[in-house]
């Protein structure tokens, strides 16, 4: 059987896959490689003013972000001409402090709270996934309405569906702003780099920007990157289902923009998946004839993506990889 775990690694870095809202990158830092998977979130978050390098012209992707920096990247494209506060908003944060204003911000809209204990905001502690989500979707008014109450447990190392942070974890995923690993686990405590912090601001903004349609979309590669995740896993009712799911989102996104190339590819690309899944299935149910006809289509369909929309070219070509290699596989199979 195939391992699929490189395959969920290059998918995980092609992403964002289908991005409808013409958003561009022109600055470099030369510790930002054009390679590196957050690449295009820093260069448009820093062109737009968002997040700034340091004084040497670097980014540092890698360093830890703390809470006052976190909020700052949140707020300030959000609210101008804010004003210093005339009192601590915090006992901890000083009227004077460059961060005082963005977090006066953020607790006048309910964004953020002191400690239970001693009242603090605590702004030089390294902001974590679930804090930054928070933040980062309450900021900008999401509607989290569906997230609040998840009936299934999704990932291995999030069992209790009634922790606070479940909603913007849950809505993140499903809309393609975070991604489990390779072993399914999302580290909601883990504390967050600024390249991750650019990443997850950028998606975001990409769904507002691109609205309805972009966010069919997001959907559909949230459930693409879990289908190899499940054939990797042998999970082959899990596939099917994402493999349904992420077909019926890029419906939705035709229906809503039916002339867009990048719509009409990501539709192609969910097409060659369920074909991708079928092959699988036929191979467990040792139906080899059925299986190599499947994984030839999927490979039709994702060339066919990549001629519709030249941006789906590292997705597709990922698909055609895997769609050779089942079809070789099943092939021998039925030589033996």
């Amino acid at each position: 059987m195939l391992n699929f775990k490189k395959s969920i690694a290059n998918l995980i870095i092609f992403a964002l896959f289908f991005s409808i809202s013409g958003l561009t990158a022109k600055a470099s830092f030369p510790d930002v490689e054009s390679n590196n998977p957050n690449y295009q979130a820093i260069m448009y978050l820093n062109e737009k003013g968002i997040i700034q390098g340091y004084p040497d012209g670097t980014f540092k992707p890698d360093k830890l972000v703390n809470r006052a920096e976190a909020l700052k990247i949140i707020i300030l494209p959000l609210y101008q001409n804010l004003q210093d506060p005339e009192s601590n908003p915090f006992p901890d944060v000083d009227p004077s402090a460059w961060f005082a204003k963005y977090v006066q911000k953020a607790k006048d809209i309910g964004v953020v709270s002191g400690d239970g204990v001693t009242g603090d905001f605590e702004g030089g502690r390294s902001v974590n996934l679930a804090e930054f989500l928070k933040m980062l979707l309450l900021s900008y008014n999401i509607n989290l309405d569906n997230y609040k109450n998840p009936s299934e447990v999704i990932f291995n190392d999030i069992q209790d569906l009634t922790s606070w942070f479940v909603p913007y974890i849950y809505y993140a995923t499903t809309t393609n702003i975070i991604h489990s690993d390779n072993s399914n686990n999302i580290y909601p405590g883990n504390a967050l780099t600024r390249g991750e912090i650019a990443e997850m601001t950028y998606r975001l903004i990409v769904n507002i920007q691109g609205g309805e349609t972009q966010l069919y979309l997001s959907m559909a590669e949230a459930e693409m990157i879990k289908i190899l995740q499940y054939l990797n896993d042998a999970n082959i009712d899990s596939a099917t289902s994402s493999a349904s799911k992420s077909l019926e989102y890029t419906e939705h996104a035709l229906s809503l923009s039916p002339d867009k190339s990048i719509v009409k590819a990501a539709n192609k690309i969910a097409q060659a998946f369920n074909r991708l899944v079928t092959a699988y299935k036929n191979v467990l149910d040792k139906d080899y004839t059925s299986a190599e006809d499947n994984a030839s289509q999927a490979w039709t369909l994702a060339n066919d993506a990549a001629n519709t929309d030249g941006s789906v070219t590292n997705l597709a070509e990922s698909i055609k990889n895997i769609a050779h290699e089942m079809a070789d596989s099943a092939r021998a199979s039925q030589e033996q």
